[in-house]
């Protein structure tokens, strides 16, 4: 075969590949474009349509915080603002028959109704007594006096809150400034729908009650946690915290003040406890609590143990020698 020939057949073969590779590309499935129901065709007679695999059905957006209008009523201050006529903005107070008294126009009934639908209120009627012409009017509520959440309690800033929206518990008392540190364990909730039945939500609260939603005069009380106090010839004297479901008793109230000193006269030991005739003194012998001689009593919120050095018994004498003493001392919360 002479060099002709041999150029002649490697041409034959390169264009007999190039054909086949044409028609394996062409016959090979094409990546699926979406398209939008307008440039989907029909099929011609006689071909196959193909069968996509169906997708699950989507689901709405949820959210925790749900939007919900907000009316109106007695106590609220409305700031109304007319485009190009200053002489007719101003602040107006709701009255208590939830009224309000608009230059011009005079007195509206705004009560119950949103901020939206008071302004088309006023656009309206500005309107349709020939005031002005095409009046754009804006609504802004600058006090919600009716529309108010209670945070009372051990707060940073207790007060009442404007209820915009749906809110829940921990937003107002995040609004609030958080607790003190000096709040108790339990918050108790006063609806105004049912005030006679208040809520209390605690550590053994259920997750889906731990956070419930607020309405509109609603009351948050915060409690406050209880103190006992463990002075005198002790190592670390001061205040120790407890919730109201928390109890601590002589010798464990002296266990946190990581027990008594060398000099502590431990059979001379008051508790001091405010009762509703007043101030008592209990006296305590901890070496007798301690050989189970004794009862180690329980204490109670704003309890004072009071151990006495055995140099010092006659230092402080009475109540009124402890209280000041017990006014500056550290207090402590229990871990």
């Amino acid at each position: 075969m002479n060099h002709l020939e041999r150029t002649f057949w490697i041409a034959a073969l390169l264009s007999v590949s190039a054909c086949s590779w044409g028609q394996q590309s062409y016959n090979s499935p094409s990546p699926r474009v979406l398209t939008t129901p307008a440039q989907v065709q029909s099929p011609e007679p006689g071909t196959q349509t193909p069968v996509l695999p169906s997708l699950p059905p989507m689901s709405p957006l949820s959210t925790t915080m749900t939007a919900a209008p907000v009316l109106l009523g007695p106590g609220d201050l409305l700031e109304i603002g007319v485009f190009d006529t200053p002489e007719l903005t101003a602040k107006f107070r709701v009255n208590s028959d939830g009224k309000i008294t608009l230059p011009l126009i005079g007195e509206i009934h705004v009560g119950g109704l949103s901020p939206e639908q008071v302004q088309d209120l006023v656009a309206t009627s500005l309107r349709d007594q020939n005031f002005v012409k095409d009046a754009q009017v804006s609504v802004f509520v600058a006090e919600y006096a009716s529309q108010a959440v209670y945070v009372i309690g051990e707060v940073m800033k207790p007060g009442p809150y404007p209820l915009m929206g749906s809110h829940r518990m921990l937003d107002f008392i995040s609004a609030a400034g958080g607790f003190t540190p000096r709040a108790g364990k339990t918050v108790t909730i006063k609806t105004s729908v049912d005030p006679g039945h208040p809520q209390t939500i605690g550590p053994a609260s259920a997750e889906k009650d731990a956070n419930p939603e607020i309405g509109a005069g609603d009351s948050i009380i915060i409690s406050q946690a209880g103190i006992v106090y463990v002075l005198g010839d002790v190592t670390r004297p001061g205040g120790f915290m407890l919730d109201r479901e928390d109890t601590l008793t002589i010798m464990q109230a002296l266990a946190l003040a990581q027990g008594t000193l060398s000099t502590a006269a431990k059979s001379s030991a008051k508790l001091i406890r405010t009762t509703a005739k007043g101030r008592e003194e209990i006296p305590v012998n901890l070496k007798a609590i301690l050989k189970s001689k004794s009862t180690d009593l329980a204490m109670q919120s704003n309890d004072i143990l009071f151990v006495p050095g055995s140099t010092t018994k006659g230092v402080l004498k009475g109540v009124q020698g402890v209280l000041p003493a017990a006014a500056s001392a550290s207090v402590y919360r229990i871990p």
